[in-house]
């Protein structure tokens, strides 16, 4: 299992980024990244563009929820994709950045098309004991609620004003 921190991007071909966290919301925290220096854009399966110089990552960590949420955005600030980390232990470290352990399974959101992602990964996890059988139930429970939100469009993560946190950018 994999912790996750909010400043990173977790991805290899973005060399250079801003960074604004806020930390002062009652029940989640937030990073703002916009990326400066992309080596290589980053092309999901059906052609779109979600990361490119003067692209933005706008990140969402719930304090009491088993899951974060990333929305890229172009350099015009429009959503493009929803991504969803199941995980667990939503915490601030010891330098008090917020983070997460992942558990493996994530889903996307684009255009009314939701993915399952990594299934095979939180199957070998499982199997080689990476996590445990509590993890592996809380994975396929936090996925159907996901799911459910995301199709009725009430998840609150995705309904935060995530514009007010771009103002200054």
């Amino acid at each position: 299992m994999k912790t996750k921190v909010i400043t990173n991007t977790y991805l290899r071909d973005v060399e250079k980024y801003q960074l604004k966290l806020f930390l002062d919301e009652d029940d989640y925290w937030v990073s703002v990244k916009k990326l400066i220096d992309v080596r290589e854009k980053f092309i999901i399966n059906n052609g779109l563009c979600v990361m490119d110089n003067g692209y933005y990552i706008f990140e969402v960590i719930p304090k009491n929820e088993n899951y974060a949420m990333r929305l890229f955005l172009n350099e015009r600030k429009e959503a493009l994709e929803y991504y969803f980390d199941i995980c667990k232990n939503n915490r601030l470290d010891s330098n008090k950045i917020p983070c997460y352990d992942d558990l493996y399974l994530d889903i996307t959101y684009l255009d009314g098309k939701i993915n399952i992602l990594d299934e095979k990964e939180l199957l070998e996890a499982y199997k080689f004991g990476d996590i445990n059988q509590e993890d592996y139930d809380l994975v396929y429970k936090m996925k159907d609620l996901l799911l459910e939100e995301i199709n009725n469009k009430t998840n609150r993560m995705m309904n935060i004003d995530y514009m007010k946190y771009l103002n200054d950018f």
